[in-house]
């Protein structure tokens, strides 16, 4: 009969699930010979869906962990550290809150570096960080024998439990607090073309949210995007807008601090002032929008929430609390308004 959720898998479900034989799921299990990759994923698949994993599982019961975990993290020339370090810690400080350690990938091939890691039976567990939307990494998960976490959302899941900030919510949230306010022509500045053109997961769900939201809501977004965000590129952003829109009031910047402060000298050139004539809200950084003068309202990033509850969910099916076939799944985590007076009601003269 078919093998009910409270029963013990064996190899023998395992293979039945899968469709192959008893001796491909232990080649795939063991790593002693190489199986095909549609075949090995065939047979995680099987074994997630019956809680199958033997090597971690006896490892368990003896009490054998390793007690590190694999922190995955593509790094290159145009990583921002100052950026990327908060995730980084963020991680480090959840995982020692357990016990663990963190081991850092960060090689030229971090598709190959999580397969050899997760088959070298070194670590328990595999995060991945700086998610991007088309992932291989999230593909490479799927052949996993380690359970494996995501901080960000991937287009494909199916390898991953996804923890991620609610970039829909930032987007939705940020446009509605505009219109109640009465602004109905709008600047969306957005970061590095280039980041969009890699796939960086957080300024394309938060910018497409912003736009849907915007349609729907009938306002006018005009949109653009920056190389290095200096002086002069922001005075002719500023110049580009306007002579696109006149009626802006407000903006949306998907922007560092750096960038925001010279958009605030090329809107001041203009004779323009925050927030009396023109109202500015920052998306998606680190909440230090308050140093600038006068301070911005900001939707920033939550990465020490975002990483604790991603170390969480990857102890919590390290300890068998949690099922590995719930991988395939995310878990969204609510954005934060911070409110410094950066928007003026307009509504009243509209």
């Amino acid at each position: 009969g078919q093998l009910q959720e409270t029963d013990m898998a064996g190899i023998k479900d395992v293979a039945a699930r899968a469709g192959g034989s008893v001796s491909t799921v232990s080649y795939v299990m063991s790593g002693k010979r190489s199986v095909r990759n549609e075949t090995k994923i065939k047979v995680m698949q099987a074994a997630r869906e019956l809680n199958y994993f033997p090597n971690a599982g006896a490892r368990m019961l003896r009490g054998e962990r390793t007690r590190l975990v694999a922190l995955s993290s593509p790094m290159s020339d145009e990583t921002a550290y100052g950026d990327w370090s908060p995730f980084f810690f963020g991680v480090a400080r959840r995982l020692r809150h357990y016990g663990y350690d963190v081991l850092l990938l960060m090689g030229e091939d971090e598709n190959e570096d999580l397969v050899r890691m997760s088959d070298s039976g070194l670590v328990d567990g595999v995060l991945l960080l700086d998610v991007a939307m088309s992932d291989p990494r999230a593909r490479a998960a799927k052949t996993s024998r380690v359970p494996v976490a995501s901080i960000g959302c991937p287009d494909d899941l199916d390898g991953v439990y996804a923890v991620d900030l609610d970039f829909e919510q930032m987007g939705e949230m940020a446009v509605q607090k505009l219109m109640k306010a009465g602004h109905r022509h709008v600047l969306f500045l957005g970061a590095n073309s280039h980041a969009y053109e890699q796939g960086v997961n957080f300024l394309i769900r938060t910018r497409d949210s912003v736009r849907i939201c915007a349609e729907k809501a009938g306002m006018r977004l005009t949109c653009d995007v920056i190389d290095t965000g200096d002086a002069d590129e922001m005075e002719c952003v500023v110049e580009r807008a306007f002579a696109s829109d006149p009626r802006i009031t407000a903006v949306l910047g998907q922007v560092g601090l750096i960038a925001m402060s010279n958009l605030k000298s090329a809107l001041q050139s203009r004779g323009y002032d925050i927030p009396k004539d023109i109202s500015v809200i920052q998306l998606g950084a680190f909440g230090q929008a308050s140093v600038m003068n006068p301070p911005l309202d900001e939707i920033p990033l939550r990465p020490y929430a975002t990483c604790a509850r991603a170390v969480d969910v990857l102890m919590e099916i390290i300890e068998g609390k949690r099922r590995m076939s719930e991988q395939g799944t995310k878990e969204l985590i609510a954005v934060k308004y911070l409110s410094r007076g950066s928007v003026h009601d307009v509504s009243k003269g509209v």
